[in-house]
């Protein structure tokens, strides 16, 4: 297979006809916005921060959220004050199950949470609709059991007008065309 070559923003090494991408280039996701999105079983879904300036200490509040059909929050990655807090609702609902992440113990070798490469991998197991393993720089930092149906359609990112990068360059591919670090990574990881 040939490798698909792309601009110096690219996100990893994939295989020209495995590439689940929207546009020949990196998708940019810009806060407060939502976006279509095919993330399926068995595909890694990588989010880099474009460059942003620096914020001010102890801002490091951002929010990804991922979609199903029928607006239910299949993940909701939510930083503030250094934490990660990861959550779902049912569209509509007031409240979903959450799983809280301290980072003090993750060693993110000098960066904040908001300069991090974001990696979310979906997989099955014996579990009705699978799990999301979520990285932060090739660290794993947690698997969330996925409660709902369907793959996510779409994807959002939130927070406050400090923190959080402007954007984030977005990229969707088959698990099996990772670069081999990251496919380390996450193989170590569960």
């Amino acid at each position: 297979m040939s490798t698909c070559h792309r601009a110096h923003l690219v996100i990893g090494k994939h295989h020209i006809g495995r590439c689940l991408h929207m546009l020949t280039m990196p998708t940019v996701l810009k806060r407060g916005e939502k976006i279509p999105l095919n993330f399926t079983n068995g595909t890694s879904l990588t989010l880099k921060p474009t460059p942003v300036s620096k914020a001010p200490e102890g801002f490091s509040s951002f929010e990804l959220n991922l979609f199903n059909e029928n607006d239910d929050l299949l993940l909701q990655i939510w930083s503030s004050t250094g934490d990660i807090i990861c959550t779902d609702r049912a569209c509509g609902s007031g409240g979903g199950k959450q799983q809280f992440v301290d980072m003090s113990q993750v060693d993110l070798k000098g960066r904040s949470l908001p300069e991090a490469k974001v990696s979310v991998h979906h997989y099955l197991t014996d579990s009705e609709f699978g799990r999301y393993h979520i990285l932060l720089d090739g660290i794993t930092i947690c698997h969330f059991e996925k409660r709902f149906p369907g793959p996510a359609t779409q994807i959002s990112y939130g927070g406050g007008t400090i923190g959080g990068p402007a954007s984030w360059y977005l990229e969707v591919c088959q698990i099996d065309d990772l670069p081999p670090e990251d496919g380390l990574a996450l193989v170590s990881g569960r």
